[in-house]
């Protein structure tokens, strides 16, 4: 696939993260920009950690409001005061900047100039809402090889989404956490969605894929055969294929999402090596099933992440518990399921002939 993000050409934009924009009691206070400071400064943490670049990308404003959008330029030039060169409110949130932080200059940056603050942090102002606009954002991207961008900050309506949109014009592969970007809301992520942006709901999928390349996506069409493929190989390995399995592995669509489950996938490098899927039962709980990871890819941590995933999409779907059956030989499998708190009980033998462990876990 095109659209898959390269954990090995990735960096982080951070929009708008000033004093004045994300403090409470700043000059332009963005409601609910000081809840993300703080998944903020763990993301920018995470890139740090990997030796990714991050971009603080910043907006200043003349008192006289020259450099100001339309809808801004009057207020400003009426004596609004916002993100002014040299002020305090125009610094960037002290969390979000490297341990050692080099010094820079507002002058430099309404220069055009991109300064370097840290190992791997940069900064630059932006004359407008988004970060490619006017910048050698683009040019110092394309230098370093970079494709990949995840992007955070303040306020989503505004900046972000600008930038989003003008990161997509530029054929770069595109990510968002929500818990990192004020101002989202539910329509604008679907939006988002749509046009190719991946979404991490937490910061551990975004670290393990920085480390390891893999990523977690939602059942695609295009996978089909490779939740077959997968599931096939390791139960011919261990054991017999069985009925149930051959129609669920061949019809997964019907089996599994018709009734309101989820396929999730593990891609590395737009190749899927790892599967799960959570199966609506009759009582409204979920079973956890069908795992798989390729054998050229396990003791990667893929079948943890893979698990973790699954008990958080079963939450989402409202389940009150979410069961599976396995065997006493799959020692790594139970290893992994005990550590997220699932427990064994009396199993039920109606179900597969294989199995001989039943475990549940309450959501």
């Amino acid at each position: 696939m095109s659209n898959i993000l390269a954990h090995s050409k990735s960096a982080l934009l951070i929009i708008d993260m000033q004093k004045d924009f994300a403090h409470s009691g700043g000059s332009a206070y963005i409601d609910g920009t000081e809840e993300i400071i703080a998944p903020l400064s763990e993301l920018a943490n995470i890139f740090r950690k990997h030796g990714k670049a991050i971009f603080h990308i910043i907006r200043l404003y003349h008192q006289d409001g020259s450099n100001a959008e339309l809808c801004r330029k009057d207020s400003i030039s009426s004596g609004r005061s916002m993100v002014v060169p040299h002020s305090e409110g125009a610094e960037i949130i002290t969390d979000l900047l490297p341990e050692i932080s080099r010094p820079y200059s507002h002058e430099d940056l309404l220069q055009g100039n991109i300064i370097q603050c840290g190992n791997s942090d940069y900064v630059l102002y932006k004359p407008r809402w988004g970060a490619f606009y006017h910048t050698m954002l683009h040019d110092l991207l394309q230098s370093k090889g970079i494709t990949s961008l995840f992007i955070a900050g303040c306020n989503f309506p505004n900046c972000p989404r600008t930038t989003i949109y003008e990161a997509s014009e530029r054929d770069y592969k595109t990510a968002i956490i929500p818990a990192t970007i004020s101002g989202l809301y539910e329509r604008g992520l679907k939006e988002m969605q749509h046009i190719g942006v991946h979404v991490f709901d937490a910061l551990s999928p975004v670290d393990f894929f920085l480390k390891s390349g893999v990523m977690i996506i939602d059942y695609q069409p295009t996978y089909k055969h490779a939740f077959e493929t997968l599931n096939k190989t390791w139960l011919n390995k261990y054991f017999e294929i069985e009925p149930i399995d051959d129609y669920v592995l061949t019809n997964p669509e019907d089996a599994i999402l018709k009734n309101g489950g989820k396929i999730l996938f593990a891609l590395k490098d737009g190749e899927p090596v790892g599967t799960v899927a959570l199966k609506k039962l009759e009582n409204g709980n979920l079973e956890l099933t069908k795992m798989a990871v390729h054998e050229n890819h396990q003791g990667l941590g893929i079948g943890k992440a893979l698990c973790l995933r699954a008990i958080e999409e079963a939450k989402g779907l409202e389940a009150k518990e979410l069961i599976l059956f396995s065997h006493s030989r799959l020692k790594s499998a139970l290893n992994i399921y005990r550590t997220y708190g699932f427990a064994e009980i009396e199993v039920d033998k109606t179900k597969y002939k294989r199995a001989n462990v039943m475990m549940v876990l309450p959501l």
